[in-house]
């Protein structure tokens, strides 16, 4: 069938054989009945789509030697069409795209499919993503621990057999005999999406004791090691007497300690003004031997400058004294030379040599006189220096002794205040012993119930959940024609229908499998009105139970007078047309005898069993 679907349907169950013809049923959307003669392979079949889903190995008739692989077609929302195969022998389930016989590592888009859905990847996983389920957790137990919600725990919604269909136990049991926070769980996910994931788990009575005595016996290996750095010679008033010494002894040193501080301090500050004026002192000194310097080579200067004028004014007094004699060369008397002499330039020349050396002569003077004030200071500021380098060195010697007195006290003090640390930490080591006993006696004296309970736990349906469900189970009972059912509802104190005030497990075993059915088919109907995941196929083995003459029901007792009335009712007529009408998203394969009504069959896809080689097909094999 062609275009994409909305739910999972499966649309061949067959098996294979390297020599054997495979061997097949089909299934359409809607209902599709497998009924006929008893022990003709009907359970078979849904023993067979159990398997290849995951479940326990199935036992092959006689009839089967030769068949070696369960292969079941199926159609799905996303990946399409797919086969499905799985070994008689067990082990895990390979996939292929497309519907065919054969599924080998050839076949297009070969997969294989882990048959637990503990490993990945996993036929569980596949069919939830098919299905449109997130992956969620249940809870185990109300102490909530938790398991992966899996194909395998819904399965009981999808396939349900003879056995489960007519039990008095709980509609929503598997395998257990009661239930379990599990099977709760999960049908409250199932109704809401809301799983067990956000419940914080808490441990068990047994790991609540065990986590008990471990405290215990952790408390008293601590104070059994405190009592080992404990002194027994001495009580606690004792300790307390020498604490109190012992401070009184760090007082006093540290007094003493701080006293020698301040004494290093005002002699360093001394020792630091006396370092200052030393430095001042010889920053002057060198000034004035730059300065004596300087002046001495001015000194210099001035002595050859009176050498310079002295021989300029000594010269010119001679030219003019010349200048009155005979002529060196020819003996002239002066009035005959013909060559006139100026002498007034040179006398002025003199004059001012006479002049510039008078004033040279008083700064000579000053110079000199200044020369010897600064070095009269310089002398002055060296005795000073001297003075003050002493005075620095009795004061360094004095600090020296202070700081060494300093250290002394400080170790006097550190050992003091050692003694304090002492005598403080084992009063700590005292208190905290007395705290382990007293706690090693509270949690001794603790109470720890056996049973647990996670904080907030509501496993149960709310009032209003319940209730949403009830209405959809009465709709289908009512589209059965099921006789009353007025009044419809799902009791979370029995875990299952209460019909017109009788629950389900006070019928007998036809109205059981028919409420059993109701509500089955009523939760995939909640799921796609609600928009709710479901697989959408749903397989059920023989659920009109009723229906079946007195020597098929042998051993489950004479039909009540309930069942007369579904009989009279022709709730299996309304049963399958209802079914019929639900082709559209659904999937209802129904394994059924029938065989005191055959005729009501005969409207809807069925295949039949006969067990007669001579009438129709014998069973599945033939």
């Amino acid at each position: 069938m062609n275009g994409s679907i909305s739910h999972i349907r499966i649309e061949r169950v067959a098996m294979t054989g390297p020599h054997a013809k495979t061997v097949s049923v089909p299934f359409v959307d809607g209902v599709n009945i497998v009924w006929g003669a008893s022990n003709a392979g009907k359970s078979f079949i849904r023993k067979a789509i159990d398997y290849i889903f995951g479940g326990e190995k199935v036992d092959v008739p006689a009839e089967g030697i030769g068949y070696d692989n369960f292969v079941v077609w199926l159609s799905t929302p996303k990946a399409g069409a797919i086969t499905l195969r799985r070994s008689i022998h067990g082990g895990d389930i390979y996939m292929a795209l497309g519907h065919t016989d054969s599924v080998n590592s050839n076949s297009p888009g070969y997969d294989e499919l882990k048959a637990t859905h503990v490993q990945s990847p996993n036929v569980s996983k596949f069919v939830l993503q098919q299905s449109g389920y997130r992956e969620a957790r249940l809870l185990k137990n109300e102490r909530a621990e938790k398991s992966s919600f899996s194909l395998r725990v819904l399965i009981r919604y999808l396939i349900v057999d003879e056995t489960r269909m007519i039990d008095e136990k709980s509609i929503l049991l598997h395998h257990n005999t009661t239930v379990t926070a599990e099977d709760k769980t999960l049908i409250k996910f199932l109704l809401t999406g809301v799983d067990g994931s956000s419940v914080e788990q808490v441990r068990s009575g047994d790991q609540l004791k065990a986590a008990r005595d471990a405290k215990v016996e952790l408390l008293s290996q601590l104070a059994d090691k405190i009592r080992k750095k404990i002194s027994p010679e001495r009580s606690n008033i004792e300790l307390e007497r020498m604490l109190a010494i012992a401070e009184q002894e760090r007082d006093d040193f540290q007094r003493i300690m701080i006293d020698r501080q301040d004494a290093i301090d005002v002699l360093a500050a001394q020792v630091r003004v006396e370092t200052s004026t030393l430095l001042d002192e010889e920053t002057e000194i060198a000034d004035l031997s730059t300065m004596i310097v300087r002046f001495e080579e001015l000194a210099s200067i001035f002595a050859s400058d009176l050498d310079r004028l002295s021989g300029l004014e000594e010269g010119g007094f001679l030219l003019q004294k010349f200048a009155k004699m005979n002529c060196p060369i020819c003996g002239a008397a002066p009035e005959h030379q013909h060559l006139h002499h100026d002498l007034g330039d040179i006398e002025l020349q003199r004059m001012a040599a006479e002049a510039e050396i008078a004033k040279i002569r008083r700064e000579e003077t000053e110079l000199t006189n200044t020369v010897a004030e600064a070095k009269n200071e310089r002398t002055h500021r060296e005795i000073e220096v001297e003075r003050v380098r002493g005075a620095r060195a009795e004061t360094q010697q004095a600090l020296d002794n202070a700081m060494g007195r300093e250290t002394s006290a400080r170790v006097t003090f550190a050992k003091s205040t050692e003694r304090v640390r002492e005598r403080e930490r084992e009063m700590d080591d005292r208190r905290l012993l007395a705290s382990y006993e007293t706690e090693i006696e509270e949690v001794s004296r603790e109470r720890v119930a056996s049973r647990q309970r996670a904080a907030g736990l509501n496993l149960d349906l709310s009032p209003s959940e319940a209730n949403e469900l009830s209405k959809v189970i009465k709709r289908v009972l009512k589209a059965w024609n099921y006789p009353g059912g007025e009044s419809v509802h799902f009791s979370v104190q029995e875990q299952d229908i209460v019909v017109d005030g009788k629950n389900r497990r006070n019928n007998g075993a036809g109205i059981r499998a028919i409420l059993h059915a109701a509500f089955k088919v009523a939760l995939l109907l909640y799921c796609r009105e609600a928009g709710r995941p479901h697989p959408g196929f749903i397989v059920l083995d023989s659920p009109l139970l009723a229906y079946r003459p007195a020597d098929e029901t042998k051993g489950l007792g004479d039909l009540t007078e309930e069942e007369l009335e579904v009989q009279r009712a022709n709730l299996a007529a309304h049963f399958y047309d209802h079914l019929h009408g639900l082709q559209n998203f659904a999937q209802i394969i129904v394994i059924e005898n029938h065989k005191s009504d055959q005729a009501v069959v005969a409207p809807y896809p069925n295949t039949q069993f006969t067990r007669n080689p001579n009438l129709g097909r014998v069973g599945f094999f033939g």
